[in-house]
């Protein structure tokens, strides 16, 4: 693993920026080798920075030695069983992240080794894990960077597919915080065919053997299993195998159809998708197994796709001009008039938006005509159910107030008045400066405004501010230091 010998090409120097005293790698250059060997050697009383050297010159000199140096560590490592203080969770998960990243290093010389400490390094995760009062933080994060860069290791080191197998067994079987199962994906190319066959093989086998103790109740460790075996089906594009790790009632919900039927759909099997989706319609279920909102939105969408594909386009059209109706939704109207023939679209676009304009909902109703966008049919909106609008809403407020005030300077006025008589109103002390800024703004738009109508003007507005919120002092205190008055 020693370094290359030097070429007659010469790399350009680093670009130096700031002084000649600023902390740069151009900078210490400058300081020459043997002046920098001598600082690190002094530094060397740290630890760290002592591994870290050491790590170092090994993977200069020998890769032999650097995985050694590494095996070494991970053996301590996993020797211990003691609990790892908060204080020092820090440093440790420096410290094993070194060793992930040398491990990567050192596969670029000898992949096979390199495979196997990193393996070694995962099998060192539920054991430090349980030494820690909770496994999210650092240390759970190098354990899935180490999971997550394990296939390109594996890619070059081409090793034994039924060994192989066998360690990614042996860590579900172990996998108590549920981290590894992305590894099934992620070595399915270095498994291949033989290995993903002794992979399933044993999996299938462990899981028939846990079968009488998860008949009546969860079991986390046949979850992890099966979901093995759907990853193993997903690498192999085995639509069956993956639908076949579900139970019978399982099949029957809209979330887990769904995953189905897109599988379906990928392999030209439209009629079994649409089949599957329709046993797992929402509202079908009975039981335990009742539907979210997100799940039964991603079976819509697998149901469109899916009678898109059998040749069912009106009932596809009509589902989305339902769910346009009941949600005011942008992707369904798009995807609906995108379906329409010629020149239907724009008479359908007028209906949509006579459809928002009535839609009893006022803040949804807005949202949509703002980002369609309709800025006039929003102004409308706006003018004729200003007693609607929730200031509490100020990310939305603020966003149609921004949209319209160019144009439509009353109706953007009427936003802000609502956001800062809700601050004002319940005394939301953390919106203070936002309501007074608001409270500029629309001063400044009063300008722009030749006819208040029903409405009062700005004047008006700022009396009745002062008359009825005047003792709240952090608002007074936030507009007086934008230079306002109260």
């Amino acid at each position: 693993m020693a370094r290359k010998a030097a070429t007659t090409t010469e790399k350009p120097a680093k670009a130096r920026k700031g002084s000649k005293t600023t902390l740069s790698e151009a900078n210490l250059v400058d300081l020459g080798p043997e002046r920098l060997a001598a600082i690190l050697l002094d530094l060397s009383s740290d630890s760290h920075v002592k591994r870290v050297l050491r790590l170092e010159l090994f993977a200069e000199s020998s890769s032999e030695g650097l995985a050694l140096e590494i095996s070494k560590r991970l053996a301590t490592v996993g020797k211990s069983s003691s609990r790892i203080h908060w204080r020092k969770r820090a440093a440790f998960a420096k410290d094993l992240d070194l060793h992930r990243r040398m491990i990567e290093r050192l596969a670029e010389d000898d992949a096979t080794a390199a495979l196997d400490l990193m393996l070694d390094l995962l099998d060192l995760a539920t054991p430090t894990l349980d030494r820690l009062s909770q496994a999210e933080g650092p240390i759970g994060d190098v354990f899935v960077a180490a999971r997550d860069g394990i296939g390109a290791i594996a890619a070059k080191a081409m090793p034994d597919p039924v060994i192989l197998a066998d360690r990614i067994v042996k860590l579900l079987r172990r996998d108590d915080y549920a981290q590894f199962g992305p590894l099934v994906g992620a070595l399915a190319s270095a498994l291949g065919a033989k290995g993903q066959g002794h992979l399933r093989e044993t999996l299938e086998k462990m899981l028939a053997a846990r079968s009488s103790r998860s008949a009546h109740h969860f079991d986390a460790q046949s979850a992890i299993y099966k979901d093995a075996l759907r990853r193993l089906a997903d690498a192999s594009g085995d639509v069956d195998a993956f639908e076949a790790t579900f139970a019978p009632d399982l099949r029957r919900t809209p979330l887990v159809s769904a995953e189905i039927a897109r599988r379906l759909l990928a392999a030209g099997r439209a009629e079994d998708a649409l089949a599957t989706l329709q046993a797992g319609a929402p509202g079908e279920q009975r039981g335990r197994h009742q539907s979210s909102l997100e799940e039964g939105a991603a079976w819509e969408e697998a149901m469109l796709e899916a009678l898109e594909a059998t040749g069912h386009h009106d009932e596809a059209q009509k589902r989305r001009w339902t769910e346009f109706e009941r949600t005011l939704s942008i992707p369904r109207l798009r995807a609906y008039l995108k379906g329409l023939p010629d020149f239907d679209d724009v008479e359908a676009e007028d209906q949509a938006k006579a459809v928002a304009r009535r839609f009893p909902r006022f803040d949804m109703a807005l949202a949509f005509l703002v980002s369609w966008p309709d800025l006039p049919a929003a102004s409308r909106l706006v003018l004729a159910r200003s007693g609607e609008i929730n200031g509490a809403d100020d990310t939305l407020v603020v966003e149609a107030a921004r949209r319209l005030e160019g144009a439509y300077p009353l109706a953007a006025t009427l936003l802000l008045r609502a956001s800062i008589q809700h601050v004002l109103t319940y005394g939301v002390a953390t919106r203070y400066a936002e309501a007074a800024r608001q409270l500029l703004e629309a001063e400044s738009l009063s300008a722009m405004i030749g006819d208040y109508g029903e409405y009062p003007d700005h004047q008006a507005f700022v009396a009745d501010l002062r008359a009825t919120h005047g003792r709240k002092q952090g608002f007074r205190a936030e507009l007086e230091a934008l230079g306002g008055v109260f």
